[in-house]
């Protein structure tokens, strides 16, 4: 019996005939014309992502199951669907090889059992990952090409503004962003009402939920979208002194704009400020900001805008490492799930700090009643049970997130004995179709047959989930043998080790901690 695994992707979501599910039924054809031999058959499918990295849901299942040795065939429509990266693509043959996967790509037509097959599919590959490559120099080339100009290269425009089409002089079509009054209103409030509170972002955030200040969606603020708001440059006026604000960040001031030409007039264009990466925007550092002046007429004064970054800047460096952290920072979660977060009061004998939930901070008592709670508490619970361990290692099974140990021996008998009986009952169904194929009975024999087929597949799906489940367990014993090694390291150099290495060190150990105001769960 092989188990085959068909792999599709789509960078973004389409019906035509590239759509995964079109791949799926070129590979599902394949099969039918390949192999004659029962097959059992599962799609991994990622629509809408991207073949430049392995950020792929769907990829990461059909790797555990190749890791689980319950691939024995794996087809992709063509290669890139698999990657466009030749590194990330070297990287899951290999695994495909360490598990004796074959593989298959149908449009390729490749033969990877020759040397020279190999060799062309790594080619084909390097292709792919020359093409992506040139897409994206050609997309960078042409905002490059635009980032003198000042006009708007794309996407939703931001918060106080809308796009306008304009057409040149000479006959050219081009977009700009121009003001929303009552949105450039809405702008202006925020950075006023930030500034004259000396909030913080998150104390900020809580301020406008309280005067119930609501974005222009009508939901809550989150401390990203404040920051978005503050931070946008397109708002600004063009004077000399924001020039010089970027040009003193590293930013790649454009020479069709000196600064000489800085006066206000216009707003700020700024191309190169973030990259889109999965779906999500993610800022670039300033050294790659591209920086002139806009088209478009800035709503926000220079004074107003620099005195919002300045205090960002002032409140990054208040932060920074004034005390030490605690052990359970960035793993700690509430019983609402909400990741747990630190903070500091001033006592008589110093600073005390304490965990709090940050959804009942932020939206109130009626999301969530748990009240906070002293971080030297909850750390010294966590490193009882680590000093448990050390002493005895066992005791990291009555942690650990599958501690009873299943035997599925049982069960694989059980219904490896039911293929049989099923395999055989369709064998002897099908002996005798070739004896009465011209009777009136053969449609209810073949009838029969499909009936047997179908408990046969689900009986196969149960063999191989029972498989997975196996290879699971063994693996996650594998790894708390890891977790011992790493807890009896972290306990033997406790008192030489920073805080920031502790909490480090706990994160690799700790795979899920919970605090529900009575008990601490925490597994490995």
């Amino acid at each position: 019996m092989k188990r085959c695994a068909c792999y599709t992707r789509k960078s973004i979501f389409s019906d035509k005939s590239e759509s995964t599910k079109n791949q799926a039924r070129m590979c599902k054809d394949y099969i039918d014309c390949h192999y004659s031999e029962q097959i059992t058959y599962n799609v991994y499918e990622d629509e809408g992502k991207t073949g430049a990295n392995t950020d792929r849901p769907e990829l990461h299942r059909l790797i555990d199951d190749i890791q689980n040795d319950t691939v024995d065939i794996l087809i992709v429509y063509q290669l890139d669907r698999l990657s466009r990266d030749i590194k990330d693509f070297s990287n899951i043959y290999a695994k495909l090889e360490e598990h004796h996967v074959q593989f298959v790509s149908i449009k390729e037509n490749i033969d990877t059992s020759t040397p020279i097959g190999k060799a062309m599919m790594y080619i084909a590959v390097v292709f792919a990952q020359m093409e992506r490559e040139t897409i994206a120099d050609r997309v960078y080339d042409n905002m490059i090409g635009l980032s003198g100009s000042g006009w708007w290269v794309g996407g939703n425009p931001p918060v106080g503004y809308k796009r306008k089409r304009i057409t040149t002089p000479d006959g050219k079509n081009h977009v700009t962003i121009e003001p929303i009054p009552d949105q450039a209103k809405y702008v202006k409030l925020i950075h006023k009402t930030f500034q004259e509170n000396n909030f913080s972002l998150t104390g900020f955030q809580t301020y406008l939920k309280s005067k119930n200040i609501l974005t222009l969606n009508g939901n809550f603020f989150s401390s990203s979208q404040i920051y978005k708001i503050l931070t946008i440059p397109y708002c600004v006026q063009a004077t000399q002194k924001v020039y010089d604000y970027f040009a003193a960040k590293g930013c790649i001031m454009n020479p069709q704009c000196p600064r000489e030409l800085w006066d206000g007039k216009h707003g700020v264009m700024v191309y190169g400020r973030s990259t889109e990466r999965n779906h999500k925007h993610e800022l670039n550092p300033p050294e790659k900001w591209r920086v002139c002046i806009g088209q478009h007429d800035a709503f926000l004064d220079d004074e107003t805008w620099l005195r919002t970054q300045e205090k960002f800047r002032k409140n990054l460096f208040d932060k920074k490492m004034k005390y030490d952290t605690p052990l359970l920072k960035g793993i700690l979660r509430c019983k609402c799930g909400t990741l747990m977060a630190v903070s500091r009061k001033k006592k008589n004998v110093g600073i005390s700090s304490y965990y709090h939930c940050v959804k009942r901070m932020r939206q109130g008592t009626e999301y969530c009643d748990m009240s906070q709670i002293n971080t030297n508490l909850l750390d010294n619970k966590v490193l009882d049970i680590f000093r448990e361990i050390e002493i005895d290692n066992s005791m990291i099974n009555k942690y650990a997130s599958s501690a009873k140990k299943v035997d599925y021996t049982m069960k694989k008998k059980l219904i490896s004995k039911r293929i049989h009986q099923e395999s055989e009952k369709i064998h002897n169904l099908a002996g005798t179709l070739s004896e009465y194929k011209k009777s009136s009975a053969a449609k209810y024999i073949i009838e029969e047959i499909n009936e047997h087929d179908v408990i046969l597949n689900q009986l196969n799906r149960d063999l191989l989930d029972i498989q997975i489940a196996e290879r699971t367990q063994e693996k996650e014993q594998g790894t708390l043998a890891e977790k011992i090694i790493m807890i009896s390291d972290f306990m033997r150099n406790v008192n030489i080790l920073t805080a920031e290495e502790k909490n480090a060190l706990a994160k690799k150990c700790i795979k899920g901690c919970t605090w529900d105001g009575t008990k601490l769960f925490i597994t490995f």
